[in-house]
């Protein structure tokens, strides 16, 4: 049986496929190269199309020099790494925010939750002009037996402070997109990654 290599290994045993630009190679040459992988080298073909064995690579920002088998960086790929990087922070930013949020509204049921907006509409209207139409205020408060007033101070009271709330967390992911937006460096970056992902809510 004779051992060929290209982007993969071949052997002839029994009519076996073998790519016409494979390389022939030694059983001595498959066992080293098998081994190297195992403990973590890469195997890739040098410039006549050989395998060799050498470290992986570093990051998806170094490319491979072949003159030299060895991996240098490339100004363009990191650059352009580093922005793909940025965008996902961006993202896990956001998603972290909207954790915060959703923090707040555990233990009320989503239909309750879909009914703040509505809520405060008719309450602030009712404040203003007390013969403003409350339909969903009024069945409320009679269903739960409350005085319709002290409701309405309730729903603003509480829409007060949740407004508030969310303000400050609002606030807190823009001072955080701010200093993302101005990073350089991947180790700032790594740095700031870390404090979004302890992040916690709290009031000045």
């Amino acid at each position: 049986m004779t051992m060929y290599y290209k982007n993969g290994f071949f052997d002839d045993t029994d009519g076996g496929f073998v790519p016409k630009s494979a390389v022939e190679i030694s059983q001595d040459k498959y066992i080293e190269l098998l081994n190297g992988q195992s403990q973590g080298k890469q195997i890739i073909a040098d410039k006549t199309g050989y395998p060799v064995l050498i470290e992986p690579q570093p990051s998806a920002a170094h490319v491979l020099n072949l003159d030299m088998l060895t991996w240098k960086i490339s100004a363009e790929k990191q650059t352009a790494l580093f922005a793909q990087q940025k965008e996902g922070l961006l993202n896990k930013l956001a998603d972290k925010a909207d954790q915060l949020k959703n923090g707040l509204l555990v233990g009320y049921p989503q239909t309750e939750i879909e009914s703040f907006y509505r809520q405060e509409k008719e309450a602030l209207a009712w404040q203003a002009d007390h013969n403003t139409p409350t339909p969903m205020l009024s069945q409320i408060a009679q269903n739960r037996g409350v005085p319709f007033e002290i409701l309405v101070e309730k729903v603003i009271e509480k829409s007060a402070q949740f407004a508030v709330v969310i303000g400050i967390i609002i606030g807190q992911r823009q001072a955080f997109e701010d200093r993302l937006l101005a990073l350089k460096t991947p180790e700032e970056l790594t740095s700031l990654e870390q404090e979004i992902e302890q992040w916690q809510f709290q009031t000045n």
